[in-house]
């Protein structure tokens, strides 16, 4: 039966932190081919290593509040807008343009190859997002739920290792940069990844603990399938909640 009241939403920052997981992504993938150089160890870097780390944060977070099935949610649904994003984009920046328009090939070169990067990106983020979110979720129980800064740290940099691995492999190999500049950018983006490991688990293990409170939501996943592949949760699932 259709029903004709509002419903009530069962989470109130579940929304918020996808759309904020979301923007974060795309923003990340619109300044990738943007080459940032800071110092000799963070050497080349793409702009999207500044911004791209914050969605492992989120994701750990969402996983340690509501669970493995809502942080897989959330990542194959900005994985198909991610790649929406890029189709859109790429349509637009190849319209043609009136005859005084003088900037069409400044955009073609910033946003002309973001489809390739985003495929690399979905590649990459279906072996690492899901890599990053099992760690989390897979050592809360034997941590008891505690240490969460530790597991964001040691997942994020598994994930990332995995990240940038594939990213730069698919995304950047013979574009503008040689076989030595690869190798010194896959250097530099995995130092970077790191940082913001450290840099980032303390904050999120106080965002994860106000979420707790606040939502009255805990989740161990007790015998879920760990597919990512798998779209449909199994009917019975142990999800403590904080009382």
């Amino acid at each position: 039966m259709i029903s004709k009241q509002p419903k009530v939403m069962p989470y109130k920052y579940i929304i918020p932190i996808a759309m904020a997981f979301i923007t974060i992504d795309l923003a990340a993938v619109s300044v990738a081919y943007k080459m940032v150089y800071l110092n000799i160890i963070f050497e080349i870097n793409s702009a999207a290593t500044f911004i791209f780390p914050i969605t492992y944060c989120l994701g750990d977070i969402v996983t340690e509040v509501y669970g493995y099935n809502m942080a897989r949610t959330l990542i194959w649904y900005n994985l198909f807008l991610q790649f929406l994003f890029a189709i859109l984009v790429t349509v637009a920046v190849h319209l043609p343009s009136p005859i005084f328009w003088s900037n069409g090939d400044a955009y073609i070169a910033v946003f002309g190859s973001i489809l390739r990067f985003v495929i690399a990106g979905t590649i990459a983020n279906i072996a690492s997002n899901f890599m990053n979110i099992y760690i989390v979720s897979k050592l809360k129980i034997p941590f008891e739920g505690r240490f969460f800064w530790i597991r964001s740290i040691l997942s994020t940099v598994v994930g990332g290792f995995v990240l940038v691995a594939i990213v730069i492999v698919v995304g950047f190999a013979g574009k503008d940069i040689n076989v030595y500049q690869t190798w010194i950018m896959f250097k530099s983006t995995f130092s970077l990844e790191i940082l913001y490991a450290f840099l980032l688990a303390i904050p999120a293990a106080i965002v994860a603990k106000f979420l707790k409170f606040s939502e009255k939501m805990d989740v161990y996943d007790y015998n879920i399938h760990y597919n990512p592949f798998r779209f449909k949760s199994p009917a019975k699932m142990e999800q403590p909640c904080l009382e």
